[in-house]
């Protein structure tokens, strides 16, 4: 199968700990997976690989072609959007997505 999703890991510091939030802990990595359940291994591996805590992981985004279709958590749960779209500038647009699980 070819692959079909996108998504790009990066980090950032953690000020909690010292660390300076404009500058990564890791390196940025591209991967490119067939399935959102691997997309969020993607995510899992890139937390364990760098030792990254959740105020290192900025929110990660699962594209197809062009467009946001999940975001996965530091926790590795993939959150679908709403299907009426989302408002990045409104901080409690996080709330309308939903877990993938509860919609399986």
């Amino acid at each position: 199968m070819k692959p079909v999703f996108r998504l790009t890991l990066s980090s950032v510091g953690n000020p909690d700990f010292g660390q300076d939030p404009r500058r990564p802990v890791s390196p940025h990595e591209s991967s490119e997976v067939e399935t959102l359940s691997a997309a969020a291994h993607a995510v899992r591996r890139y937390i364990e690989r760098y030792r990254l805590g959740g105020g290192n992981l900025p929110t990660v985004m699962v594209f197809e072609g062009n467009r946001v279709v999940a975001r996965i958590s530091y926790n590795g749960r993939i959150w679908l959007p709403p299907e009426d779209g989302w408002n990045d500038s409104d901080p409690d647009d996080w709330k309308r997505w939903h877990p993938m699980d509860r919609l399986q």
